[in-house]
């Protein structure tokens, strides 16, 4: 038997998960673009800081195209092969996102010494 209060409700006694926050939405997002994507955003953010300057390496463009082309090589792998859970392919993106990390970072720095060779010389 269930007992019913005649209380008011209001947002006080709605439980937490049920509303949410635009920051919480926000804070969700982002977290959710540095987990999957954060190697995908070294390119762009180095190409807007050097939008200026005419000499660019090119290294960590390829770096770039490479993670987009592994991104929907397991995009369309998870269309055909079936895993014990669908969540399994997002680690999958998480290991490839880090290993692509970490190959942007060398290949900025690659691009950097690059540049600064290129200005050395006459």
């Amino acid at each position: 038997m269930t007992i019913v209060s005649n209380r008011r409700l209001d947002h006080a006694h709605i439980p937490r998960t049920a509303s949410r926050t635009m920051s919480d939405i926000v804070f969700n997002i982002f977290l959710a673009i540095l987990i999957y994507g954060s190697g995908l955003l070294l390119w762009p953010i180095r190409r807007w800081l050097r939008r200026k300057q005419r000499v660019r390496g090119r290294f960590l463009a390829f770096v770039f195209i490479a993670q987009l082309v592994a991104y929907v090589a397991v995009a369309c792998t998870s269309a055909f092969v079936r895993l014990g859970h669908f969540y399994y392919w997002f680690i999958f993106l998480i290991e490839l996102n880090i290993l692509f990390t970490v190959a942007g970072v060398i290949a900025w720095i690659r691009d950097a010494r690059y540049k600064r060779r290129v200005q050395v010389e006459p």
